[in-house]
C-alpha cells in the first residue's frame, strides 16, 4: 500500500500555498520590531550617558613639552704658536652644549658630531690672536681672545642638522708652554723673594713707629714758679687737693710693710743772711726746706 500524505488542516500552523500570512507570524514580527525599538532607545540613552566618560578616556596626542638638555665637554687643549713661532700657548676650552629639540638618547651623538667643528672654529680665532703675542704673556692672549669672541664671533654658536638645533658656548683659558715655564721660574722666585723682603721691611718700620708712639710719655701740665720762692720751681697743686703729678706721695703705701719717704730735693735753697746784733731775723717768704 502506498501512503498518501494528509492534507494539512486549518490548525496545524503551517501556511497554505497562496494563503495570506498567518496572524501568529504577524504577531512575532510586531514583537520583534518593538524589541528592536526598545533596544535602540536604551542603546542611545547608554551612549549619551557614556559620552563624558569616554571623552576622558580618549587618547589625545598633546604637543611635547620642550626640554633643554645641557652637556659640557672639555677636550684636549689646543696648541697655538706664539710670536716667533718657537714657543706655543695651550688654549683650554670648555664647551657647553644645549638643545631643546634633540632627543636625550641622541644628544651625545649630535654633540660628538659638532664638537670637531667648534674646536676648529676656536682654533682659527686663537691662531689669529696669538700671532703678535710674546710667549711669556698668556694674559694678553686671553684678553685678545676674549675680545675676539665678543666682537668678531660672539657665542652662542649655532649648529643644525635637519630639524635639530644646537647651541655652543666656549669658555677659554690660556696656559704657558712648559719650556717657557721652566725659563721663567728663577725670575719669579727672585721676584717673590724681593717682594717678601720689602713687605718685611715695611712691617718692621710700622711696628717700630707704633712702639715709639706707645712708649712716648704723655704731655703733662706746664710747671709754674711760685711768687717769692727761692727754691726750685714748684708745681701747681690740683684743685681737688691731690698730690701733683711728678711728685711722689709722702707716707707709707697702702700695700707696703714699712714707711717710705721721698728723697731730698736735688738743689737746696741758699742760706739766709745772718741778722745784725739786736735785730730780729726776717721771716722767709718761701717754704722751709724739708727736714730729714
Amino acid at each position: 500500500m502506498t501512503a498518501v500524505p494528509e492534507e494539512p488542516g486549518p490548525g496545524d500552523g503551517r501556511p497554505k500555498p497562496g494563503a495570506p500570512v498567518d496572524s501568529r507570524r504577524r504577531r512575532w514580527a510586531g514583537r520583534a520590531r518593538a524589541l528592536g525599538e526598545a533596544a535602540r532607545v536604551r542603546t542611545r540613552r547608554f551612549w549619551d550617558g557614556a559620552q563624558p566618560t569616554l571623552r576622558q578616556l580618549w587618547w589625545t596626542e598633546e604637543p611635547p613639552t620642550p626640554v633643554t638638555t645641557v652637556d659640557r665637554r672639555t677636550p684636549e687643549p689646543l696648541t697655538v704658536p706664539a710670536q716667533g713661532q718657537v714657543y706655543v700657548f695651550l688654549v683650554r676650552a670648555t664647551y657647553t652644549w644645549s638643545s631643546d629639540s634633540a632627543r636625550p638618547e641622541l644628544f651625545g651623538w649630535y654633540v660628538d658630531y659638532f664638537q670637531q667643528q667648534a674646536a676648529q672654529r676656536l682654533h682659527r680665532l686663537a691662531v689669529r690672536c696669538a700671532a703678535e703675542v710674546p710667549p711669556h704673556r698668556p694674559r694678553d692672549l686671553h684678553a685678545a681672545l676674549t675680545a675676539a669672541l665678543a666682537e668678531d664671533d660672539p657665542p652662542p654658536w649655532t649648529y643644525a642638522r635637519g630639524e635639530v638645533t644646537f647651541a655652543c658656548e666656549p669658555d677659554v683659558t690660556v696656559h704657558l708652554d712648559e719650556r717657557v715655564r721652566k725659563l721663567l721660574q728663577p725670575y719669579w722666585e727672585q721676584r717673590i723673594a724681593l717682594e717678601c723682603e720689602r713687605d718685611l721691611a715695611r712691617r718692621r718700620a710700622e711696628y717700630a713707629e707704633e712702639r715709639e708712639r706707645r712708649d712716648r710719655p704723655p704731655d703733662g701740665p706746664p710747671a709754674t714758679r711760685g711768687a717769692g720762692t727761692s727754691g726750685p720751681a714748684a708745681t701747681t697743686a690740683p684743685a681737688d687737693g691731690s698730690e701733683p703729678a711728678g711728685r711722689a706721695r709722702r707716707g707709707s703705701r697702702p700695700d707696703g710693710p714699712v714707711e717710705s719717704f721721698t728723697p731730698l730735693e736735688p738743689l737746696l735753697p741758699p742760706p739766709a743772711p745772718r741778722p745784725a746784733p739786736g735785730q730780729r731775723p726776717p721771716r722767709p717768704d718761701g717754704p722751709e726746706p724739708p727736714r730729714v
